[in-house]
């Protein structure tokens, strides 16, 4: 879960507030990625530019799976 330093909200502590803070993760990663169709094409995209699923998708459902 070392990707996901970066993105984890400061001033929580303890375990129980871990699963907080990647929802928190998870939340604002479904909130900017979402899948869109590429235009000209019948590919699916992601909102953010990348292929479908992009890598922050992938990492919101590994954290998914986590918590």
């Amino acid at each position: 879960m070392l990707a996901t330093n970066s993105r984890i909200p400061a001033g929580r502590i303890g375990a129980e507030d871990d699963f907080a803070k990647y929802r928190d993760v998870v939340a604002d990663i479904f909130a900017h990625h979402r899948r869109t169709t590429v235009a000209g094409t019948n590919e699916a995209g992601c909102s953010c530019g990348g292929p479908w699923p992009c890598r922050d998708e992938m990492l919101a459902a590994e954290l998914l799976d986590w918590i």
